[in-house]
This record gives structure tokens, C-alpha cells and sequence, in this order.
């Protein structure tokens, strides 16, 4: 069995826990050590029973609490030479440092946490699959565009964790200055709804247990503008999609 909570999705922190019956592991940790144990406390979990945190990218939201987590909890920390080197700008170095390349595969305990690179302006950035046995949960954020290797990766996972950014017109109409539009916007920022909803329509399959939509913006985008997006693409699928938000984290999610 896997389980997992989305702790925190968006651009003040992003947080993912997931777990087997023998190992606990966290992709990415943008929150305060004090925030991440309260939100695990929320969910039946303890921060001290981590096995190992994945990074994505070295970006502040997916960064900003690892010194503090990882000078508290001897847990070793993977992640790609590039994004170690752009963090440790940051964060000083981090310890417990373990290299991983871009596609890659680790194994903690009896989880298979495998890497692939993805479009995004950061040094090295990578999503994950994370698998138990035959099960596969896809976690796929902070990327401009799709390509076929992402989808090539993502194909027939149980459940999929999606980024589902923007909304275009909001974005285009909106507060944020030009050059930071047009960087959310290009194909090395972050997925719009309707790129996202694209996607689903390519990953879409029969035994797909589940979809949630990440790091939704709160200036450029609303949940209804996603998740009618997404429920579309996904025809008369009766899968279950849901928005992760960023005060707080989802239930803990059963993939058997």
C-alpha cells in the first residue's frame, strides 16, 4: 500500500509526504520546521520518522526549510548536483547530501523513487515516480511545458499529482509585473489549466485512482477555473480530482 498527504502546494511552501507500511519519505520542504510538524501532526504522522527528503529544484518554496529539518533530523536529503549547488546559495551546505542524476532511481526501504528531468528555469529540476510494488504515484510540478519524455514517465500511474498553475486570462490581465508574466508563462515556467487539462487527456487510463491539481496560484487562478478544466479532460472518467491548497494539508490518501 502507498499513502500519501499533499502538506503544502503553492509559492509560499510546498510539501509532499508519502509512505509505504515501512518507509516515510517527503518530496520537497518549503515550510518552517514548526509548520511541517504541525501540518504531519495534522495527519497522524511524526517529522522524526522520516526515511529521506527529494528535492525538486532549488527554488526558495521547495527549499526554504530544509537547513532547519535536516540540522534537527540526521535524514539524507537526494537531489541533483545542480540543484545541491544552487541550494547550497541558499541554504549552506546541506548535510547529508546524496547526488542523484536527473533520471535516476533510488530505493528507501521498500519504496522505488525514480527521477526525470522536466522544463523549468532552475538549475537541474526533476519530478518523481514514486512506487511501491506495482503501485505508482507521479508527482509532476514546476514545469513550463509538457514533453514526451514527462508523459512517457507518468503513463499508468495510480494516482497523479499535477500542476495546474494558471489560468491565462488571469494571468495576462492580472498584478504581477510583465517580465514575471512572461516567465510564469513561457514553457520553462509553470503549467497553465489548460495545459495541465491536455495532459490529463494523454494520461488518462482506466486504473487511475485519483488527480490532484498543484500549485494552483492565488492571484492567477481560482480552483473552479482548474478543476472544471481538468474534469473535462478527464470525459466521463470517474476518477476523483482534488486541488491541493496552501494553508493546509489534504487527508492522508490510501493507493491500493
Amino acid at each position: 500500500m502507498l499513502r500519501f498527504s499533499v502538506l503544502s502546494s503553492g509559492s509560499k511552501g510546498n510539501a509532499l509526504f508519502v509512505e509505504s507500511d515501512r518507509s516515510r519519505i517527503l518530496i520537497d520542504n518549503g515550510l518552517s520546521l514548526r509548520e511541517l510538524k504541525r501540518r504531519m501532526e495534522a495527519v497522524g504522522r511524526d517529522v522524526a520518522d522520516l526515511d529521506a527528503v527529494f528535492l525538486t529544484h532549488e527554488h526558495s518554496d521547495h527549499v526554504r526549510g530544509m537547513k532547519m529539518l535536516l540540522g534537527k533530523h540526521g535524514i539524507p536529503v537526494y537531489a541533483t548536483g545542480g540543484t545541491f549547488d544552487a541550494a547550497r546559495r541558499k541554504q549552506g551546505v546541506l548535510p547529508n547530501a546524496q547526488c542523484i542524476q536527473r533520471e535516476d532511481e533510488i530505493t528507501v526501504g521498500d519504496l522505488c523513487v525514480e527521477s526525470f528531468p522536466t522544463p523549468h528555469d532552475a538549475v537541474e529540476s526533476v519530478a518523481f515516480v514514486v512506487r511501491q510494488g506495482s503501485l505508482r504515484l507521479g508527482h509532476a510540478t514546476d514545469l513550463g511545458s509538457s514533453t514526451s519524455l514527462v508523459e512517457d514517465r507518468l503513463k499508468g500511474v495510480d494516482v497523479l499529482l499535477i500542476e495546474a498553475n494558471h489560468d491565462p486570462d488571469m494571468l495576462a490581465n492580472g498584478s504581477y509585473p510583465w517580465p514575471l508574466k512572461k516567465r510564469v508563462a513561457s514553457d520553462v515556467g509553470h503549467l497553465s489549466n489548460q495545459t495541465c487539462a491536455d495532459m490529463l487527456r494523454v494520461l488518462n487510463h482506466d486504473k487511475l485512482q485519483k488527480v490532484v491539481l498543484m500549485h494552483l496560484s492565488a492571484q492567477n487562478n481560482r480552483p473552479e477555473l482548474a478543476l472544471n478544466l481538468a474534469r473535462g479532460a478527464l470525459g466521463a472518467s470517474p476518477v476523483p480530482v482534488q486541488v491541493a491548497l496552501q494553508d493546509r494539508p489534504t487527508p492522508m490518501f490510501d493507493i491500493q
